[in-house]
């Protein structure tokens, strides 16, 4: 690599790919790290005051970026993981994994680090990088087509047109919901509103099916911190996922076309993808699919009365590509205020 003495450029070894004529070959190798006690919102203003002089690093949305020195390119991207932060890394050029730019910036930042040992997070972050490497945005970096795109699509149309009128995918009215969450928290954040005299805590998690490759869950803990009452008049968000959103994904089985894809294995349309007898049964992991999303998937409250000093929780379900923030509306003492987070 070059012009990187200064301290951190992208790197790491994730992808080697290979290809022919008329075939692709499989992902050989990634790597990641966790730096331990440093939360993503600290280290990202770092990366970037160290990235921005670089003329070859083009920052990415959602705290990638991307990098080429002549035959060699490199991605990075970094993750929230609660009060750690995750450093995926794809590269189609060898280094030494232990002793590399990344590292050598670590020591430097006095960054306490490890290698990434959640395979749940693994799973995920390769997922992201091959979804959007495919959208075309990595000149350079190879990753495998998507050879079954066409036929994602029209399972994802039929699936739509199945779940029309579908009472199991409506929208659920929203209801009180104080039982724990037994997922991994990955990100929590804290805004205050002076006005209203609220509290507004968010906390994301992952989920433990395949359908947190497209959605997280979140949680927002409403407090009223005065001694008097609040009416939440509405809560609004531009685009949240819904239960349909969710199954519809995952009944398409992208796990099994995704399988296919990355081995070259060619899949007739006839199966629509739910063959595979290997993986687990498609109706199976719907059913589990639905029975976790459900409770992110009810309507958003309204008209919703807190009482001082107290809290009210809200569950939903957000797309991890473009996540919108939820707007509130809420009525103090005859007063109207409004605040997005």
């Amino acid at each position: 690599m070059k012009n990187l003495s200064k301290g951190l450029c992208v790197l790491s070894l994730l992808a080697l790919f290979s290809a022919s004529a008329n075939a692709a070959g499989m992902i050989k190798d990634y790597h990641a790290y966790r730096i331990k006690n440093q939360n993503i919102r600290m280290v990202v203003p770092v990366v970037d005051n160290i990235l921005g002089n670089e003329a070859e690093v083009k920052k990415l949305t959602g705290n990638a970026y991307y990098a080429s020195y002549g035959d060699e390119h490199y991605y990075m991207k970094f993750y929230p993981a609660l009060h750690d932060t995750d450093v995926y890394i794809v590269t189609d050029s060898a280094y030494d994994k232990d002793n590399n730019e990344v590292t050598d910036f670590f020591k430097s930042q006095n960054y306490k680090y490890e290698t990434l040992e959640d395979k749940e997070a693994y799973k995920e972050y390769k997922f992201d990088f091959i979804d959007y490497a495919r959208s075309g945005a990595l000149e350079g970096l190879f990753t495998l087509p998507d050879g079954l795109k066409p036929l994602k699509k029209g399972m994802s149309k039929i699936n739509d047109k199945l779940s029309k009128g579908n009472e199991k995918t409506s929208a659920i009215p929203y209801s009180v919901d104080n039982d724990p969450i037994d997922l991994t928290c990955i990100d929590s954040q804290v805004f205050y509103n002076e006005d209203a005299d609220v509290t507004v805590t968010i906390n994301e998690y992952r989920l433990k099916n395949k359908e947190n490759k497209y959605v997280h869950a979140f949680e927002y803990i409403v407090k009223n911190n005065s001694n008097s009452d609040i009416k939440v008049e509405k809560v609004y968000s531009e685009r949240l996922a819904a239960l349909k959103d969710v199954t519809t994904s995952t009944f398409v089985d992208m796990d099994k076309l995704d399988l296919a894809d990355n081995l070259g294995v060619p899949l007739a349309i006839a199966t629509g993808g739910l063959s595979l007898g290997f993986t687990v049964a498609n109706n199976v992991r719907l059913a589990m699919v639905v029975k976790e999303a459900t409770r992110f998937s009810h309507s958003l409250p309204e008209n919703y009365d807190l009482k001082a000093n107290s809290s009210m929780r809200i569950l939903c379900l957000k797309f991890k590509e473009d996540p919108k923030p939820l707007q509130f509306t809420v009525n103090k003492l005859g007063r109207t205020y409004s605040f997005t987070y």
